[in-house]
Formats: structure tokens, sequence, C-alpha cells
């Protein structure tokens, strides 16, 4: 059996594979753009999950991702430490924040730190350009040393960064060069 299509039909299913290909084509681009929401915002270190580490005498030492709203408590029972009987309930119920180092030494002593800033860079952890220095800026892929130089001379001159956007007043960084280095910075308002 021989069915008859019609010109107008056979520009009509034309239409239509275009048309499902099209969205098709939309659809998966656009998944490809959710896919970056994962990342960190510039300037953002309390976005999504926060980045801690256990370092000091413990055998639970290393970088944990837990949930935002996370005590010291929290953290300590989530890597496995059972007795918290022995530590300070001050210290632990203090908050954690992305970047932040809880230390156990000797004697079930707790103290907070903050990560060194290539531990940051590496774990994608925003780095305060207010108090970085000539080495932590060559960390950040797309800083050279003398981009880095120019970093800190014009923090030498004009003073704190109130802004990331004032990095694009130095002489060699414009919006293509700011676009790839600004998810490696913050401006962190408290000193």
């Amino acid at each position: 059996m021989v069915l008859g299509i019609t010109e107008r039909q056979l520009d009509g299913a034309v239409v239509v594979i275009v048309i499902a290909v099209f969205i098709y084509t939309a659809a998966s681009a656009g998944s490809l753009f959710d896919a970056a929401k994962c990342d960190i915002p510039y300037g953002d270190k309390s976005y999504g999950p926060l980045i801690v580490a256990i370092s000091g005498d413990a055998d639970f030492n290393g970088i944990y991702h837990i949930s935002g709203n996370t005590r010291i408590c929290d953290l300590l029972i989530s890597a496995g430490i059972a007795n918290l009987e022995t530590f300070d309930k001050i210290i632990l119920s203090k908050k954690l924040s992305t970047g932040d180092v809880v230390i156990m030494e000797s004697g079930n002593q707790l103290t907070t730190a903050e990560m060194n800033n290539a531990q940051k860079v590496a774990l994608n952890i925003p780095i305060d350009i207010n108090k970085a220095t000539l080495n932590d800026l060559t960390l950040i892929p797309g800083i050279g040393e003398k981009t880095a130089w120019k970093i800190i001379q014009f923090r030498e001159r004009s003073g704190r960064f109130s802004k990331l956007e004032d990095l694009m007043k130095i002489r060699g960084i414009k919006e293509k060069k700011f676009t790839k280095i600004k998810r490696y910075l913050c401006t962190n308002q408290i000193s």
C-alpha cells in the first residue's frame, strides 16, 4: 500500500522536525547553563554548602562539606567524634562559615582559624582581595606576578577595595579578565 503524501504535508513534517530539533537543542543548552549555578557566586562565601576543615591532634583531619547553619559540635559529630563533653560548650556552639578550620589541640582544646589562601583557591573559596598577598594573588588562574603587583599597588594607593568591580580600574584588567578572576575573590568588610 502506497500512501499519497502531498507536498504541503511533507513541508509540514519538515517544519515539525526542525521545531523538535530546535527545542531539544535549547533544552540541552539550558541544562549546560544550569550546571554553572553550582559554583559559588563571586564575592559570596555563604552560598550553598559550607567547606570547612578539621586540623590538629585528631584522626579526623580533613576537608568537610557540610550544610549551612552548622555549629562546631555538628561538624565533630558528623566527623565521628562521639565524646563532646570534654570540649568547651561555648566553642562547640559556634556557627561555622566557609573557610573555617577547627583546630583540635592536645588536652581537648578547640580553636578556630581561617584556611590559608592556597587552600581556599584550591577549593574554589573566594579570598579577600583586601588581605591577599602577592603570592596569594598569583595562585589565582589569570593573575600573574605583574597583575598581582598592580593590584597591591592600587590597593595601597586607593585603600580597601569596596567592590570587586574596582579591579577594572587597574590597567590591564578589562571585563574579560575580570570575568575570569572574580570568582576567586571577595571583599570582606570585616577585617
